[in-house]
């Protein structure tokens, strides 16, 4: 069942940093969701993650943690962690300069043995519920088994909270509008509808031959194909995803106010006729 009072918004990594400037937050990109976040917290529970931008990124690519098989380095795992609890810490003060209430959750308080926690990820829901406080977790460097580590992306949480909290919303802010069937012609595809297998059926474009994306080179996670791999688990689950861009975040509040937006809406086919 869909909680219909309950948003979940991811704000990319390329939102909330200079993904190309090495450990550089982007505060206007920070202020901006946050102001919409105090609107829609009247009328919404909220939980958010964010991507790890040039923090996280930046130090998995310098101790190769993208590309080595595991055991990672001990001190690329710590070096990870710490710098992702940084940027946390800078997203988390300028909320409450902003007089949002945000609570910082551990992603690793919510797996376990590299697998999402079911019980743990429903106290996520459970948190915002009577209260004005925001859970927000993001992507880190998490223990598996056997004494290995692994990078969990924003994105996976994402697809985690959403197949299990079966939310309203499940919002996706990035550096771009949206899923282009080209990108040199910036063709938007603004709704992909999917059958219950996960397999695109029907757009509003013609273009759904081939999606495309932008990515950066400190982007280890996959960019926006881990975006869209993501969305599709989510979307089967019967929650509509929403990808628009996080440098023009009042779109959040034209999604939730049943606006037209310029973004990419993905829902199963039985759902559509709620995409906007």
């Amino acid at each position: 069942m869909i909680d219909s009072n309950l948003v979940i918004i991811k704000m990319g990594g390329s939102v909330v940093t200079f993904k190309d400037e090495p450990l550089m937050p982007n505060m206007e990109g920070i202020e901006g969701i946050a102001k919409v976040l105090v609107e829609l917290r009247k009328n919404f529970r909220i939980i958010l993650v964010h991507g790890g931008g040039s923090f996280g990124h930046y130090w998995s690519v310098k101790y190769d943690m993208h590309t080595k098989p595991l055991p990672y380095s001990d001190e690329g795992i710590a070096v990870v962690h710490e710098s992702m609890i940084k940027l946390n810490h800078i997203i988390i003060e300028k909320f409450i300069k902003l007089h949002l209430r945000p609570y910082t959750v551990l992603p690793s308080s919510f797996m376990y043995k590299g697998q999402g926690d079911v019980n743990k990820i429903k106290e996520l829901a459970e948190m915002g519920a009577g209260n004005d406080l925001i859970p927000v977790t993001f992507g880190d460097v998490i223990y598996t088994t056997e004494n290995n580590f692994s990078i969990l992306s924003g994105d996976t949480i994402m697809s985690l909270l959403g197949t299990t909290l079966h939310p309203r919303y499940c919002i996706f802010t990035t550096n771009v509008d949206g899923l282009y069937g080209n990108l040199d012609n910036k063709d938007l595809v603004p709704k992909i509808y999917l059958n219950n297998s996960g397999e695109i059926i029907a757009t509003e474009t013609e273009a759904n031959s081939k999606i495309e994306s932008s990515s950066s080179s400190y982007d280890v996670t996959g960019g926006m194909k881990r975006k869209i791999s993501e969305a599709i688990s989510i979307a089967i689950s019967g929650c509509q995803v929403h990808l628009i861009s996080g440098f023009r975040p009042e779109r959040i509040l034209d999604i939730v106010n049943n606006r037209d937006y310029v973004g990419t809406c993905i829902s199963l086919k039985s759902t559509s006729q709620l995409a906007r």
